[in-house]
């Protein structure tokens, strides 16, 4: 986070801007009931002395209109107060569905995945979005606070009018309870984000336990009652920071009222004395009596409302925080370079050495390789040799910590990211499942085309899924996955079907990254796939495909292998070179073909 980010001025800006970007009108309104309601509050003591002092001094008909002044001022309080309230509360669901857009906005737009996979990151942005109510609450705080503090000013001067030491009474004792109360929320605050990992932890063994993809291991294995202990002991540690933080925050709160309380009997004491000694009448001591009540009341939701509002302005620097990132992770627009319309070379990497944010271990290291246009490639080497980190770079997923990826001879890094992403098609072990219709789910895969049932058909048609059309219930209207309520549940392998479509949708793609999105099909069938696009690559030259797979007899057919160790390249070749030269390629060829002589 800069400092700049953190100042409170800058966070009490976003916070106005936001409320003034929701709806202006209304604003204004809101502003005038506020002080309309701050005015009608403070008259209601002028009223009630004046109503005392003509009473007592042989006036009744002055009294009654006194009376019927002082209730009409409290009625326009009660109803300019509701108003603002139905006002308010509008505006705050309004505001608060804008500030969850561009949250995920931003956290969607977010070129890199790096931040999605750091848990400083993750547990920041899980408190910017529990905090997030808290954004909008705070506009309407502030607005409180603004009201309080003119029915307070209001009050200091009705009674400096009866005698200059009554606001240094109860004046003194607001700046205390302010400060402590302050403090109370600070306490709160920092027990929010100490506890933050450990409410991650707690709420991912909880899914972990009822979710359903994992109910088989977890019921087979026994490990419910374990893992359900893992989550208590996260919850009772959370519990335990957050009750000694609420009691702490309890007790500087009492404080703070006790504050109040003093400075009240001390100026109605005053008050008595100065009508004992005829400094000061009946209807001075009711009006101190009245307007005490209210200044001790507004003061003391003047000091709630004030740690509403800096919890507000908290969640505003982590909303500017989260703007500042996501605006330093994207290139200037309209500052990339031009992808050519077909690779002509191929893409290269040169010195390209990666480290994961928040790791000290390298995991690629200074590579140097070539991949030809046309030419489908294979990777191969032992898990955490580096396989799909290399595949995520090439995606510009992640940027490498040094060296240069070029596409024919522009740098990746020199591209704004929508230009290189429309011209990659990927699919991953860890593959999406979009819980939408078939055809939807296999059209994303190309938005511009994301309503074209051919399209969607012929895709389907070069992933070798077009008997899946026929398999699923409704053909491609077939809703999947249980968010609906009669929602088809495909197995594993027409999940990876569906995904290998979808990487299908794109028409001409300068990449084709294929990272194990067989692994649920059987040796035969998934052969059978990457020779289809094999053989689409050769006979559409000028893009590059990259297959990652353990099974050999899939990766012989690749135009070119390379194996990776420990993220280096330790051989690069095709089957035939490979295969009679000493090496790791030929010793994982070797131990896979006696595993299995069929």
């Amino acid at each position: 986070m800069t400092a700049a980010s953190g100042r409170p001025r800058g966070a009490l800006r976003t916070l106005l801007l936001l409320a003034w970007r929701t709806d202006r009108r209304a604003g204004l309104v809101l502003a005038a009931f506020l002080l309309s309601g701050a005015v009608s509050h403070g008259l209601v003591g002028v009223f009630l002395r004046e109503l005392t002092d003509t009473a007592t001094s042989g006036h009744p008909a002055q009294a009654a209109l006194w009376a019927l002044a002082a209730g009409a001022a409290l009625a326009a309080g009660v109803a300019l107060g509701r108003a603002e309230l139905a006002l308010m509360q509008e505006l705050a669901e309004r505001m608060g569905l804008a500030v969850q857009e561009e949250i995920l906005t931003l956290t969607a737009g977010i070129p890199t995945i790096e931040h999605l996979e750091r848990p400083a990151y993750l547990d920041r942005l899980r408190t910017l979005r529990e905090e997030s109510g808290q954004l909008y609450f705070a506009v309407w705080a502030v607005a409180l606070v603004v009201e309080h503090a003119a029915q307070i000013g209001l009050g200091v001067a009705l009674m400096a009018a009866v005698h200059p030491l009554l606001p240094l009474l109860l004046g003194g004792a607001v700046l205390p309870s302010l400060l402590v109360r302050g403090r109370a929320a600070s306490h709160l605050d920092t027990a929010a984000e100490r506890t933050a990992e450990a409410g991650r932890l707690e709420q991912h063994l909880s899914e972990t336990v009822t979710a359903a993809e994992p109910a088989k291991e977890v019921r087979l294995s026994g490990a419910a009652p374990a893992l359900d202990g893992m989550a208590v002991r996260h919850w009772e540690e959370v519990s335990e920071v957050q009750a000694r933080a609420g009691i702490r925050a309890g007790l500087l709160t009492f404080a703070g009222s006790a504050t109040f309380l003093g400075g009240y009997v001390a100026a109605l004491g005053c008050v008595a004395w100065l009508a004992r000694e005829g400094l000061a009448t009946a209807g001075d001591l009711v009006l101190v009596a009245t307007v005490g009540v209210q200044f001790v009341t507004q003061a003391s939701r003047l000091a709630f409302h004030f740690g509403a509002v800096t919890a507000g302005l908290r969640a505003a620097t982590r909303l500017t925080w989260l703007r500042t990132y996501a605006r330093r992770s994207s290139p200037p627009e309209g500052a990339g370079a031009r992808l050519p319309e077909r690779l002509t070379d191929g893409i290269t990497l040169h010195r390209v050495s990666f480290t994961y944010p928040g790791t000290t271990r390298r995991i690629l290291h200074d590579l140097d390789l070539h991949l030809p246009a046309g030419a489908t490639v294979a990777l191969v080497g032992a898990h955490g040799s580096g396989k799909t980190t290399l595949a995520k770079l090439l995606c510009a997923l992640y940027h490498p910590d040094r060296g240069e990826i070029r596409a024919d001879d522009v740098p990746l890094h020199d591209l704004t990211p929508q230009a290189w992403r429309q011209r990659v098609s990927a699919v991953f072990q860890d593959l999406a499942r979009f819980e939408l219709t078939a055809a939807e789910t296999v059209g994303v895969g190309d938005l511009p085309r994301l309503g074209e049932h051919a399209a969607v058909v012929a895709a389907m048609a070069r992933a070798g899924a077009s008997g899946l059309i026929a398999a699923l219930p409704d053909g491609l209207h077939t809703e999947l996955g249980d968010t609906f309520e009669r929602g088809h549940r495909p197995s594993g392998g027409q999940w990876q079907q569906l995904a290998l479509a979808r990487a299908a949708m794109r028409r001409s793609p300068l990449l084709l990254v294929l990272d194990e999105p067989t692994a649920s099909l059987d040796a035969a069938t998934e052969s059978a796939v990457f020779a289809r696009y094999a053989q689409a690559a050769r006979r559409h030259p000028g893009a590059v495909t990259l297959l990652i797979t353990h099974r050999f007899p899939t990766v012989r057919t690749a135009d070119l292998i390379v194996v990776l160790d420990a993220g280096r390249i330790v051989q690069r070749g095709t089957h035939a070179d490979l295969i009679a030269s000493p090496g790791p390629y030929a010793d994982l060829y070797t131990v896979q073909r006696d595993a299995y002589p069929a």
